[in-house]
């Protein structure tokens, strides 16, 4: 095929795929929703802006392709290459302990490294996480500045020792940011600002940590009621700063990914190449997550990418840097998929350069598989359900999405976790399975099949119902019976507030809750002395095995 053959075939590729993207479009449209602004770029040029919504349902302005919005944790890479300035100019060392830097931290959050905390391999643990829940009493109001981190540094334990495992991490990020206004002398806006935005003509990005911030042009965020109706979406912390605070346009985002894949203005070769070297847990398994960005394979063709969302508000940048292509979906709605819309787009474009897509694994033959499981070293909780025939999983209480085949075994995959393979073996027909075997990030453990039928709440309330204390915190909750069910109450002096526990044995429950305005799911698992419980771990998915003990 000539040259001009070439370009023909390439412009009618282009041509068929925005015709399916305006499909996709008018499907997502609506006059009197939020909705979202899209960008596509292939070889440096923009091929596509679109729009779709309102910005603001209040004064029924719509979305432009010019409307800023929240990107939300796509933040975390422009914090990640903040770092690496600093640490190019010798200001910075990757592999000190973050507490080098912010001298207040003393107990175990003060003692991962620069690298960890930007790997999300840290395991320090976050206050606003879950543990802010308790402490506002459930209330979870605005938490002003500097109180996350006042909170975070008061912690006695962590997740998992520092570089072991892998767990995102939204405090790590603000941790890094923190760091960068420390030695540099300028607020983190300000260094984002004169470092990355202002050469990279970015000119409609900036730094907001505070949605009771105004600015201008910013699409307000909405979250979706369970009956159709639109609330103002208000992340409850004045401090999105590292972990999450940047606002941008569809632009700015194509600029920003056109130098993401050929690096010319801001930093060095070498800098840019650490970015992209896979880092390793402390046992010299790779992990994927470089310096707040995923890089791997879809389909068999590399990925670069990361999302992002806050109260109300979501996106999806990705780049497929083999093939110039250049992906960025913003939504100012929680009822969104800027990630599926994003392969959506980029299946379009790619068409036979991607491998045949894989499936979920099936769940007809695997049917004694089904249940709840419970580690006994780590109290981890892990789900498997069929689902329209396929085998579906939860991971600590909750719902993640599905398996799939690999070879002997199951691969499955969490966004906080990350991947991790199941094996097992298939029992006598009518038999079920006792045990699994679960392996992240290198790690191995078992873990054993609990009853198919829970005590009920009557059976257990006798043992379990008192009042608790949250270790580090000093903060009391109790466990309680009402009307046949039991419940962890926070007793708050401002609402009721009460978690109810689903029993899975006698030792396991699960639990949702309200935080931040959206539900949380979590896990708690009872400590004994002997047959008397003695407290209880509650993990959720960035909080591992909290520790509250029995009030005597």
């Amino acid at each position: 095929m000539n040259e001009a053959n070439v370009e023909s075939s390439i412009t009618n590729t282009i041509s068929m795929a925005i015709a399916i993207f305006d499909k996709l479009l008018e499907a997502l449209n609506s006059k009197d929703a939020p909705g979202y602004v899209i960008g596509v770029a292939k070889d440096n040029q923009t091929i596509y802006r679109r729009a779709t919504g309102l910005a603001s349902l209040e004064f029924a302005v719509a979305n432009t392709p010019e409307t800023r919005m929240r990107i939300g944790s796509t933040t975390k890479q422009f914090t990640a290459v903040s770092i690496m300035l600093l640490v190019e100019e010798g200001k910075l060392d990757l592999d000190a302990p973050v507490s080098t830097y912010l001298t207040d931290l003393k107990g175990p959050n003060g003692k991962p490294t620069l690298r960890q905390l930007i790997g999300h391999t840290s395991g320090v643990r976050d206050a606003l996480e879950s543990t802010a829940f308790f402490l506002t009493e459930g209330l979870f109001p605005q938490i002003p500045a500097g109180l996350t981190h006042k909170w975070s540094s008061e912690f006695t334990s962590s997740n998992f020792e520092p570089g072991e495992r892998w767990n995102y991490s939204n405090y790590g990020y603000m941790m890094l940011s923190l760091v960068v206004e420390k030695v540099s002398g300028l607020s983190f806006a300000a260094f984002l600002k004169e470092r990355l935005f202002t050469p990279l003509g970015m000119v409609d990005s900036e730094m907001v940590p505070n949605d009771m911030d105004l600015s201008l042009g910013l699409a307000a965020s909405h979250i979706r009621q369970p009956n159709g109706v639109y609330k103002r979406g208000i992340y409850p912390c004045e401090e999105l700063t590292g972990g999450g605070g940047i606002v941008s346009t569809i632009d700015d985002m194509l600029r920003w990914m056109v130098h993401l894949r050929k690096p010319d203005r801001v930093g060095t070769p070498a800098m840019w190449a650490e970015m992209a070297r896979l880092p390793k847990f402390n046992n010299g398994v790779e992990h994927n997550y470089c310096f707040g960005l995923k890089r791997q394979l879809h389909r068999g063709v590399k990925i670069i990418h990361h999302a992002g969302s806050t109260i109300g508000s979501t996106c999806m940048m990705m780049t497929f840097p083999d093939h110039a292509l250049d992906i960025i979906v913003m939504a100012n709605r929680s009822d969104s998929d800027p990630a599926g819309i994003s392969l959506k787009i980029a299946e379009g474009l790619l068409g036979s350069a991607l491998q045949a897509p894989t499936v979920a694994a099936k769940s007809t033959g695997r049917e004694a598989l089904a249940g709840h499981y419970c580690s006994p070293t780590t109290k981890l909780v892990f789900g498997i359900k069929a689902h329209e025939e396929k085998l579906a999983f939860s991971l600590i209480g909750t719902p993640e999405g599905f398996l799939k085949d690999q070879g002997d075994g199951l691969l499955g995959s969490d966004s906080t976790s990350g991947e991790f393979t199941l094996r097992y073996d298939l029992p006598e027909t009518g038999k079920r399975i006792e045990q699994i075997e679960f392996e992240n990030c290198g790690i191995k453990e078992t873990l054993i099949h609990l009853p198919d039928v829970a005590p009920t709440a009557q059976d257990l309330a006798a043992d379990l119902i008192g009042t608790y204390v949250l270790a580090d915190f000093n903060q009391p909750v109790e466990v309680i019976i009402d009307e046949g069910k039991l419940y962890i109450d926070l007793h708050s002096r401002y609402a009721p507030c009460r978690m109810p526990l689903e029993a899975l044995s006698s030792d396991a429950f699960i639990f949702t809750a309200a935080l931040g305005g959206r539900p949380f799911h979590g896990t708690i698992v009872i400590e004994r002395d002997g047959k008397k419980s003695t407290g209880f771990f509650l993990s959720t998915s960035r909080t591992r095995n909290l520790y509250f003990s029995r009030s005597k």
